[in-house]
């Protein structure tokens, strides 16, 4: 985050505008990581909601992602927890007609760190979050995978099986042919 931090001088403090501006900017940055991260969440659903339409389905595998829908629902709650307006937000409220600069420029530094901080928090949060649906989108495409080739490998000894009995029963037949006494 590389933000213009030269706030020029002024009489009393820090020239007001330069405050302004870098805070305008601290919360643009957190507005578009928010955004990134929504974006990365609603490409995440849409590749659960592929994975929950294949046609193959497991009485276990059914269990399972109820259980990870759950989860995901609950975090979901937290992450918009988080994503409402902080407590702490409503306590920093300027200093009233202060004259003194120092307590704005402490309200200002005040209200940027706990912005940063938890732009951090909601971030690792977030991070975590859609680490752990990965993993658990990897695995359950590992196991559908896993499942679906052994599908394919038993219909393939059935089709082998019934490919092997027509033929013992065309050549039963030829048989009957041959010994079948010319009358």
């Amino acid at each position: 985050m590389a933000a213009p931090q030269n706030f020029r001088s002024a009489f009393n403090g820090f020239n007001r505008e330069d405050v302004v501006r870098y805070l305008e900017y601290i919360n643009a940055k957190h507005q578009e990581q928010v955004n990134e991260l929504n974006a990365e969440a609603e490409q995440l659903r849409q590749q659960l909601s592929h994975l929950q339409a294949l046609p193959l389905r497991d009485p276990e595998a059914d269990t399972r992602l109820a259980a990870v829908t759950e989860e995901r629902d609950a975090l979901r709650a937290q992450l918009e927890k988080l994503q409402s307006p902080a407590p702490e937000a409503e306590e920093a409220a300027a200093p009233a007609d202060s004259s003194d600069a120092l307590d704005a420029y402490r309200w200002a530094d005040r209200i940027e760190r706990n912005a940063r901080e938890r732009a951090e928090l909601v971030y690792h949060q977030a991070s975590a979050v859609l680490s752990e649906a990965i993993a658990r989108v990897d695995a359950t495409t590992a196991e559908i995978t896993a499942k679906a080739d052994d599908a394919m490998s038993q219909l393939t000894q059935l089709q082998m099986a019934v490919s092997a009995s027509k033929q013992a029963l065309q050549d039963a037949s030829s048989l009957m042919n041959t010994i079948r006494p010319n009358f």
